[in-house]
């Protein structure tokens, strides 16, 4: 009998949502509805049918709401309240001890129909300590480039950008090699850096998605969540 994979996963969902206005005023984003359901019940129920069994949640903004929320939903899940002001990165290093394996990292506001075990497998194919989902995406604006003397270099018309997802794995290894000063910025930019010094020792890998894929950070993208619910949410 093959042994049942049970991935873990960090879920970061301790931002105030600011962006979302008042529907984030009395309840943190994660639970923000979508069909009836939270947004973290969606995340839930579909991680549960990719074997992601061990959920850890790094809390901040109304923490109480949302593990009290989280504890009728989950059978086991550790929970760290980092309060209003850790950035992401600060908030994955708070729950360190607990990153004894391959790890996902998922922002709270984003859904995408991942498949985990390729995920995890391609990381550690790799042989990097973080591989980033990327997706692509068609800017809908010709892009220019210029030099310093106001001449153009070249023009794009709606290129293909690749953007990062709000998902990941890290390796128990990426906990060392990230300093104490980058750690400690502020918002996301403590992320940005430790990525783009791994970037530099070449132990950053990709992993290409282009699947369905929803995150929520404003009124708009949830009114586009809602409109296209069945495409989105039938899982």
């Amino acid at each position: 009998m093959k042994k049942e994979l049970n991935f873990q996963m960090i879920i970061v969902c301790g931002g105030r949502g600011k962006r979302m206005g008042l529907l984030t005023k009395n309840v943190p984003k994660p639970m923000v509805k979508i069909g009836g359901k939270t947004i973290i019940e969606h995340k839930l129920n579909y991680y549960d049918k990719q074997s992601v069994k061990k959920f850890i949640f790094c809390l901040g903004y109304k923490s109480n709401i949302l593990k009290n929320f989280l504890i009728k939903k989950i059978k086991k899940g550790i929970f760290s309240d980092g309060g209003l002001k850790p950035g992401i990165l600060k908030r994955i290093f708070m729950v360190k001890k607990y990153i004894l394996e391959d790890t996902i990292i998922s922002y709270g506001d984003t859904l995408a129909k991942i498949n985990f075990k390729d995920l995890i497998l391609k990381h550690k194919k790799s042989k990097c300590l973080l591989t980033l989902v990327v997706a692509p995406i068609e800017n809908p604006f010709g892009v220019v480039s210029w030099g310093k003397n106001g001449i153009a270099t070249s023009f794009k018309e709606k290129p293909t950008l690749n953007h990062f997802i709000g998902y990941a794995v890290i390796s128990p290894n990426f906990i060392k090699k990230i300093t104490q000063k980058i750690i400690n910025l502020k918002d996301g930019e403590g992320f940005v850096q430790a990525i783009n010094y791994l970037i530099k020792k070449k132990m950053v890998n990709i992993y290409k998605f282009n699947d369905l894929q929803v995150t929520i950070n404003s009124p708009e993208e949830l009114k586009n969540a809602k409109n296209n619910y069945n495409k989105y949410f039938t899982i």
